[in-house]
């Protein structure tokens, strides 16, 4: 084994590195069971409060997309509102989201064949139902895919290489992520997308979106404004933006950011990959901090929590565990 492979080895996440966290009881018996790393930071960086070891590190998927958006705009991109904030996009291919990102595409004076996203079909059912192709425009990345575009011709960059790790955009994308992690970056691959990816702790995620959103209030705004453009009409970082004017960005593979003006971060990652905690968990970080009303969290929990039905009727619900409530549960 290398001494990269052993140093990967040693930080990757291990099954005791996470806390259960959530879990789904139908009829008083734990059905589901959702485990997690969760951290949050204050504006200098401090951890504050955690769930697991948060050194560990994670692939932090598309919950850096806002970070990606900084490095953009040192590249020399100039955008503003909904345009701004579908380049950090993970969209659902509606009409309105398409529209945007071939916006984003005619600054630079290119069309959707400069994408090398994949080909995808609409996330959005009603857009799935009236699509008659996959299409790399309906590729939930293609928003950041045609900023890095854009970017690239502002700076006057190859655009046939723009997802090279060699490219002055994606170097400029490293710069970003060690400046506002606080970390160095230890691995690097390929994201879903095709775009380099990088490692982070949990802890450095939550660093890096909390001085994001205490920084970089152009973006930050135009993604608390446009908030159904990051993801879609009633999706958890929607709805998180939504109701606290908080930035939150959803990651593959049950991951979880939140920042607040003030410099706070929050970052949650989820064993099992899914997302039907990852937001409640970040939240229930912050309002154990007070960084979040008691009823303002209520109501975000009714809109994001998995209704538990027989039939018709409530049989169950949807709990958080290890945060101080909700024990004894049956097993």
């Amino acid at each position: 084994m290398s001494s990269q492979q052993q140093l990967l080895s040693a930080l990757s996440a291990k099954p005791g590195d996470f806390v259960e966290a959530a879990a789904l009881v139908r009829a008083g018996l734990i059905e589901s069971r959702h485990r997690a790393i969760g951290a949050l930071v204050g504006p200098d960086g401090k951890l504050i409060a955690q769930l697991g070891n948060t050194k560990r590190l994670i692939y932090p998927r598309s919950a850096v997309k806002p970070l990606q958006a900084v490095a953009m705009q040192r590249a020399g991109l100039k955008l503003a509102g909904a345009e701004l904030a579908i380049t950090t996009a993970s969209h659902q291919g509606t009409a309105g989201h398409i529209q945007l990102v071939e916006a984003v595409l005619a600054k630079g004076d290119l069309s959707s064949e400069a994408l090398q996203c994949p080909v995808a079909w609409p996330g959005n059912p009603a857009a799935r139902a009236a699509a008659k192709d996959q299409t790399r425009l309906a590729f939930n990345c293609s928003g950041k895919h045609a900023g890095f575009l854009a970017a690239s011709v502002s700076a006057g960059w190859s655009t046939r290489d723009y997802l090279s790790p060699s490219h002055p955009l994606q170097q400029i994308v490293v710069e970003v992520l060690e400046e506002y992690s606080g970390e160095k970056i230890v691995n690097s691959t390929i994201d879903g997308c095709g775009a380099p990816l990088h490692t982070s702790t949990v802890e450095g995620l939550a660093r890096a979106i909390g001085q994001f959103a205490l920084r970089d209030r152009n973006i930050f705004d135009a993604m608390v404004e446009n908030s159904w453009v990051v993801g879609d009409h009633g999706s958890s970082d929607d709805a998180v933006m939504r109701q606290t004017g908080f930035v939150a960005k959803i990651g593959a593979e049950g991951v979880f950011v939140i920042g607040t003006p003030e410099g706070h971060g929050v970052a949650v990652k989820v064993a099992d990959g899914s997302h039907r905690a990852t937001a409640l968990i970040a939240l229930e970080l912050m309002r154990g901090e007070g960084l979040i009303p008691q009823e303002k969290f209520d109501e975000l929990f009714v809109e994001l929590a998995p209704q538990v039905l027989g039939g018709d009727q409530i049989v169950g619900e949807f709990v958080l565990r290890n945060f101080g409530d909700n024990q004894g549960l049956a097993e």
